[in-house]
């Protein structure tokens, strides 16, 4: 019996780890999967046909959505994500939201500094100069999209943190809602000025998803479909 302990301590770690973070790892690890699927493809040539169809659907529309997406891609950036989080921080903490302030800070800006790390291990050149519009070519690598991961990285934790404090259900699911539009807008915005491969942008959502889904599920493991968001918000309440 003694030579099966360690399997069976493990089997009942395993099992606890399931029961109490199934659906941040299902997210995390699905996100996790896809990603470097989707990246193994990029390095195969894969999904360069697929990248000339869509831009070319994106390309139609340029010209009557300019200024829409130069807002877009203007507040999607690092520097106003950055601000955006560094802010929220800041009034978390003065309200005596310690746990909140902690899960943004991790949330978001570990996703922007992940975001670095991921462009210098797929080293993945930005478009060519001809297809960008509008815009001069960044100098920095291009998979996967900072504006894509950042934006979902900094929104996504934001939407998790009025969850865990109880909002009105209306306010949640507004947020919700604008969230998400605002994510996809700025992506998109990327794809519309040519310094982005759809790819990118579609990474840098699948990268920021494997992230704050962990994040959440290691700080707020019963906040996640199927358990109780009242109980987190408690003990984060008390322990600030």
């Amino acid at each position: 019996m003694g030579a099966f302990r360690p399997v069976l301590s493990l089997t009942t770690f395993l099992r606890r780890l399931w029961q109490r973070h199934r659906w941040s790892l299902l997210l995390s690890i699905g996100s996790v999967v896809c990603f470097v699927r989707l990246a193994n493809e990029i390095q195969e040539g894969e999904v360069d046909g697929l990248d000339k169809l869509l831009q070319g659907a994106v390309d139609a529309w340029r010209g009557s959505l300019d200024t829409m997406m130069l807002s877009c891609t203007k507040w999607g950036g690092g520097v106003p994500m950055t601000v955006v989080s560094a802010g929220a921080v800041l009034l978390l903490l003065l309200f005596r939201r310690a746990k909140e302030a902690r899960y943004l800070a991790l949330g978001a800006g570990g996703g922007l500094l992940l975001n670095l790390l991921l462009k210098a291990v797929f080293h993945r050149a930005r478009p060519s100069a001809d297809v960008v519009y509008l815009l001069s070519s960044p100098s920095s690598l291009s998979f996967p999209s900072g504006h894509a991961m950042g934006t979902t990285s900094v929104i996504g934790s934001l939407v998790v943190i009025l969850h865990s404090l109880n909002a009105w259900r209306a306010v949640r699911w507004i947020a919700t809602v604008l969230g998400a539009a605002v994510i996809v807008a700025v992506g998109l915005s990327r794809i519309y000025f040519g310094v982005h491969y759809p790819s990118d942008v579609l990474g840098g959502f699948l990268a920021a998803a494997a992230w704050v889904s962990a994040v959440t599920g290691f700080m707020y493991p019963r906040l996640l479909p199927g358990e109780s968001a009242a109980s987190d918000a408690g003990r984060a309440g008390s322990s600030s």
